[in-house]
């Protein structure tokens, strides 16, 4: 055996373990099983938003200092919803954390697909066949 089909098969058997593990792991992470890569931490902050009272609505420029020290301020002071109160900090994180870890194991994926898929070509024999009389009839073609 030559040493291309060694390396091919050894491309092609390394894609296919890199795309099976990469399988499972989203598997067993979507179905509860295993814990996502924790990539994003963060603890829940104290809420310390200023309110209707603290800042006049009418000065721009005091609103201009507001929105940029504390934006989600201005939602909650305005009888907008507090944001913090719609969706836990937790369930946040771990959608995020979910998302970062299909990514990964996306590009797990494809990573293997490209090692297999060049495993496979370095095994396949390349043949070329050539016929005489079509080289003959190009060359004297080209003569004229």
């Amino acid at each position: 055996m030559t040493t291309e089909k060694i390396v091919g098969y050894s491309l092609l058997g390394l894609g296919i373990i890199f795309m099976f593990f990469a399988t499972f792991q989203i598997v067993l992470t979507f179905t509860g099983r295993v814990s996502p890569i924790q990539i994003i931490k963060s603890t829940p902050q104290k809420n310390n938003q200023n309110t209707a009272n603290n800042f006049d609505k009418s000065n721009p420029e005091e609103l201009l200092k507001q929105a940029q020290q504390d934006p989600l301020s201005l939602l909650s002071s305005g009888g907008g919803f507090d944001i913090s109160s719609i969706i836990d900090q937790k369930a946040i994180n771990n959608m995020l954390n979910l998302t970062v870890h299909y990514f990964i194991m996306q590009f797990l994926l494809s990573l293997g697909y490209k090692l297999a898929l060049l495993g496979v070509q370095m095994i396949r024999p390349l043949k070329i066949s050539i016929d005489k009389s079509q080289i003959t009839s190009l060359l004297e073609s080209n003569k004229a």
